[in-house]
């Protein structure tokens, strides 16, 4: 049996968050932190990843940081329900001062091909700041994994302000590429999926412009995405 996830020690306040707001569809607050402000977080973000990816047999797919109390990065995101519990999670480490600081390309090395491809587009949105999202995961024993997982495609289109980056992009399983779709992410013309984290799975690269991907999402998540922009104090235009 998956343990359950940890009670976190202190509830999120406004002060300690760089941004936050709650989902309307599953009830939880989405906050954006770093390990400085709320360790404790962090703890239970890894905490977190750590038992779902080993859940799914994928745990050399996931990189952890390393950090301290005092770590300014990475930035990362946690939703939090009614009872203090982290669901659900993802970091970035900011952003890219190059493109050898990338994870992305290594993952297509079954596809050579797809690895330049992947390079190119990072190296050709360097000058202009993107972000690498890594590490995402929902509690597969919530029942409110699916609208969790709609919430966390939508926020990696709040991730671009927080961090102050027009790209984000970041890699996905093949079968999960619609949900992230209808939050505007976008694949790469010609890319051949690769046999990655190991041959059960077919990855994908998927990138966001922080303008253009909210043109590009389903209404729903458009709607759910603006509001919460409101919610968190946020400059609403798109």
């Amino acid at each position: 049996m998956t343990p359950s996830p940890r009670r976190i020690k202190h509830p999120a306040t406004p002060i300690e968050e760089l941004y936050g707001f709650r989902d309307q569809v599953t009830g939880m607050r989405l906050c954006f932190f770093t390990p400085s402000r709320r360790f404790d977080l962090w703890q239970d973000y890894v905490a977190g990843a750590r038992r779902t990816y080993q859940r799914y047999h994928v745990e050399n797919a996931l990189r952890i940081p390393d950090t301290t109390s005092e770590s300014s990065t990475p930035f990362f995101a946690v939703a939090i329900d009614d009872h203090d519990v982290v669901r659900a999670g993802w970091y970035t480490n900011g952003r890219l001062e190059a493109v050898s600081g990338a994870h992305a390309p290594s993952e297509f090395a079954s596809e050579p091909y797809s690895a330049a491809l992947v390079a190119e587009w990072i190296d050709s949105v360097l000058a202009d700041g993107v972000m690498e999202m890594k590490g995402a995961w929902v509690d597969p024993e919530s029942e409110q994994k699916s609208g969790l997982a709609d919430l966390l495609a939508r926020s990696y289109l709040h991730a671009m302000h927080v961090v102050g980056v027009p790209y984000a992009f970041g890699t996905a399983a093949e079968h999960a590429t619609p949900r992230w779709a209808q939050s505007g992410a976008q694949s790469l013309p010609g890319i051949v999926l690769a046999a990655y984290p190991d041959a059960r799975y077919r990855t994908t690269f998927l990138w966001w412009h922080v303008s253009g991907s909210p043109e590009r999402c389903a209404p729903d998540q458009l709607a759910l995405y603006l509001d919460e922009r409101r919610q968190a104090g946020d400059d609403t235009r798109h």
